[in-house]
């Protein structure tokens, strides 16, 4: 039946056509990289000065924590406030660079992401490390825990 070719390579061609496009169109993204691109689209939004557009990388919830300068903060509003108090203006955002050291998948639905961010201004360009505590919520990732530290603070 093989020499006959009802199993000819045309039809084994189609099979695995159809079979690598089914699981093509079946395979979501890997998390990890879905979690690198929200953080990519956060640096392309405090790079525009959009702070709303960045802010949406963060769980718009009172349950959202943030650890920064020896000091807690609690909820996306508290949040926003502060960052629009610290950054009042294009001058004061810089250029945001944040690098990826490691992600680390807790579970389908959560990981801890630990980087290095660099923020290169007119006046100074400080930088820090942190580790985020990411959550996929409603279906989108976004951080739900941040602890940032400035490491040009602790130079002496």
């Amino acid at each position: 039946m093989l020499k006959n070719g009802w199993l000819n390579k045309g039809v084994w061609q189609k099979v695995l056509t159809a079979l690598l496009l089914w699981v093509t169109c079946h395979v979501s993204a890997v998390p990890t990289d879905e979690i690198t691109q929200m953080l990519k689209g956060q640096q392309d939004a405090w790079n525009r000065g959009d702070l709303d557009a960045y802010m949406q990388g963060y769980w718009k919830s009172d349950r959202l924590r943030f650890a920064s300068n020896g000091k807690f903060h609690f909820g996306w509003d508290e949040a926003l406030a502060t960052y629009k108090k610290n950054y009042p203006n294009k001058e004061a955002f810089g250029e945001l660079k944040l690098t990826i050291k490691e992600i680390k998948m807790l579970s389908n639905y959560a990981a801890m992401v630990v980087g290095r961010w660099e923020l290169r201004r007119p006046k100074d360009a400080p930088t820090g490390v942190f580790t985020l505590l990411v959550e996929k919520i409603d279906d989108s990732w976004v951080i739900t825990m941040d602890h940032s530290s400035d490491s040009s603070r602790d130079k002496n």
